[in-house]
């Protein structure tokens, strides 16, 4: 799910080398932002629930190849986001109200409590922030550019970096959305030290109803 956003998360919020410029990409004008940013407001505001398929690239310094996961993203508005891995099996990421949760094979499950100012974020939480949020959110936490190829619209966002910032570790935010139905297609998420996750979207559905216990945390874990 997606507006780390909500739908971003949100969010939450991917790496390695810098992307390559797409060769027809080009700038978008100040006027054409505003009704880019109308357009995705307003699908935004209208998306109550949201689930796709993931695909998760991780690249982390020191590791020669990146890290790929597949799975399914669920997401309900305003504050819980599930990312359930069926590669690797077993491994999810959720986030709701108390905090993010982090699941990996072998390893007890990660918590974090809900963050406060000036406290990182984690990638599920960026995703949330995404998916929860809209235009206004951008313009109070970044610097906002974008840039269109034919049906393919990029937003980038450039993380104000203040001591209460919840982006702190963040370098930059590029979502990919698809016109003129302004449906995430990916994420990517830079952070310090030239660390990267990219999440890729398919098969999104808004608005169906989803099990509100997809999003609660197991007992043994929740505070």
């Amino acid at each position: 799910m997606v507006p780390v956003c909500a739908v971003g998360l949100i969010a939450w919020a991917l790496i390695g080398a810098a992307q390559p410029v797409r060769a027809a990409e080009v700038p978008v004008s100040s006027g054409e932002m505003a009704k880019y940013e109308k357009g995705f407001g307003a699908l935004q505001q209208g998306t109550r629930t949201f689930s796709a398929e993931i695909l998760q690239t991780l690249t982390l310094q020191g590791l020669d190849h990146p890290i790929v996961s597949k799975g399914l993203l669920y997401f309900s508005n305003p504050d819980k986001l599930l990312i359930r891995f069926s590669q690797p099996a077993g491994e999810w990421m959720l986030v709701n109200a108390s905090g993010a949760a982090i699941k990996k094979k072998g390893q007890p499950v990660d918590f974090h409590a809900a963050k406060g100012p000036g406290k990182g974020g984690s990638r599920p939480a960026n995703l949330l922030d995404f998916f929860r949020n809209g235009p206004d959110h951008w313009h109070q936490n970044f610097d906002v550019s974008m840039t269109r190829d034919g049906d393919k619209l990029w937003v980038h966002l450039k993380p104000w970096m203040t001591p209460t910032s919840t982006f702190q570790g963040v370098d930059s935010i590029l979502t990919t959305l698809q016109l003129p139905s302004y449906e995430i297609i990916s994420m990517e998420i830079t952070m310090s030290g030239a660390n990267q996750v990219r999440y890729e979207f398919s098969d999104a559905h808004r608005n169906l109803s989803l099990d509100p216990a997809l999003f609660v945390l197991p007992k043994e874990i929740a505070p």
